[in-house]
């Protein structure tokens, strides 16, 4: 089961504490859990840039009363929702000093948005005054503005980061995952390769318009970080009301912003993950990262893992694990099939990866410097609390470690095949790998 842990304390902490009592099966009360470590593939082909929150400015969101409630398909924490300005969708657009190249990328690319956008359509009212007992009725609509709705994930979750420093609105209570919109699954190539030139190329713009186009398009391309306020309706009842909207880019969006770290990533079974939370990832350098990068989705906040081990008829102990007390993002296969078979990769938010590298290998180079004895004592120990999969086949334990860099690594079968490759960790060629027991 994933069961997410109210408060402040850390949630490892708690349940290894015994402060979380679980009744399980056949009503079994349960307080003593085992921590049980997800192996972490400690490989920089699969790490992630820190990430920076871009916000969409607000030309681009919808107006108060511009859009009838009653046509949309929840509130603000189901459904979020974006509108293309009147200055991108005639013939009069600010000029760019792109050229030909992205002038063909805009007129693609409006050509499919204008296919996929609705007309926002104000709530419908009655007339006042007449003698007839017909009523009659009043409704504006936009046809200059394109409006588009995005799903928003499952996982809603406290905002635990600081939020002037990434740039958060500070009426934000929670923060969930904004979808790409559900036509980028079914782009042609042509397409996909006309929003990635707009989005790099308006991007780059000097003309602030196309800088804020830009974003728009990512996060209609790509999905969004999605911030929302808790309105309170009373009697423990919310209303959820949008507070701002953030595609995640690789450079600051201000000087001394905040990014999103998310370190190494861990292997994760499929029955911790939920594969109808994801979306297909269309940014290339990362769905060609591996077979597991396929589709992403965002994990939920102070969530823990908590699963049956074979002896729990005798020892009434659960297992579990919380790799993300922060939260983070996941990464699966493109098929159902192929995540129920392998499961998939978590990212958490606020890993520190430098810490990670330097305390890798540490023990490892001991054992190998040692010729055994305490050194290989302490590289065992050190594999037990970072448990590590191999980074080639990502399916066993890492039990080789590499030399002269003593990084483990590798898995029995796999180590023959990296003599003379550089680490995964350090890029320091291989000259040997060794066995850590």
């Amino acid at each position: 089961m994933s069961v997410l842990v109210p408060d402040k304390e850390d949630p490892t902490s708690v349940m290894k504490r015994g402060g979380l009592e679980v009744t399980w099966r056949g009503g079994v009360k349960v307080k003593k859990f085992n921590y049980v470590p997800f192996r972490h593939v400690v490989d920089q082909d699969l790490a992630l840039p820190t990430l920076y929150l871009h916000f969409l400015h607000e030309d681009f969101h919808v107006q108060d009363k511009e859009f009838d409630p009653g046509l949309r398909s929840g509130n603000d924490n189901s459904e979020q929702r974006i509108v293309l300005p009147e200055m991108f969708t005639g013939a009069d657009r600010p000029e760019h000093s792109g050229g030909e190249d992205l002038d063909n990328a805009i007129r693609i690319v409006m050509s499919f948005l204008k296919s996929q956008a609705t007309m926002p359509v104000s709530t419908v009212t009655a007339k006042a005054g007449g003698f007839s007992p017909k009523k009659n009725y009043t409704v504006s609509a936009g046809p200059d503005r394109w409006y588009f709705s995005l799903k928003a994930s499952r996982p809603k979750s406290e905002i635990s980061l600081d939020k002037p420093s990434f740039g958060i609105p500070e009426d934000s209570d929670l923060y969930l995952f904004a979808e790409n919109h559900a036509s980028v699954a079914f782009m042609t190539e042509q397409e996909k390769e006309a929003f990635e030139t707009c989005i790099e190329q308006c991007g780059e713009e000097e003309n602030e318009p196309w800088r804020r186009l830009a974003i728009f398009l990512k996060i209609f391309y790509e999905g969004a970080f999605a911030y929302n306020q808790r309105i309170s309706q009373g009697q423990g009842v919310f209303l959820p009301k949008m507070t701002g909207l953030a595609a995640l880019g690789v450079v600051s969006a201000f000087e001394g912003q905040a990014g999103i770290a998310t370190g190494y990533p861990y292997l994760c079974k499929p029955e911790f993950l939920q594969f109808s939370d994801t979306v297909p990832v269309t940014i290339r350098g990362i769905s060609a990262l591996s077979d597991r990068h396929k589709r992403y989705g965002l994990c939920f906040t102070r969530s823990v893992f908590v699963w049956e081990p074979d002896d729990f008829d005798s020892s009434k102990t659960l297992n579990f694990c919380s790799p993300m007390p922060h939260g983070g993002f996941f990464y699966v296969p493109e098929t159902l099939g192929q995540f129920n078979q392998k499961g998939g990769l978590v990212y958490a938010f606020g890993d520190d990866k430098e810490s990670f590298e330097n305390a890798l290998g540490v023990e490892e180079v001991q054992a190998l410097q040692s010729g055994g004895g305490g050194g290989a004592a302490a590289a065992a120990t050190a594999a037990e609390s970072r448990p590590q999969a191999c980074v080639i086949c990502l399916e066993e334990d890492a039990t080789h470690a590499a030399i002269p860099c003593g990084h483990r690594a590798y898995c029995q079968d796999c180590s023959a095949r990296i003599r003379t490759q550089p680490c995964p960790v350090c890029r320091v060629p291989v000259r040997d790998v060794v066995r850590i027991y």
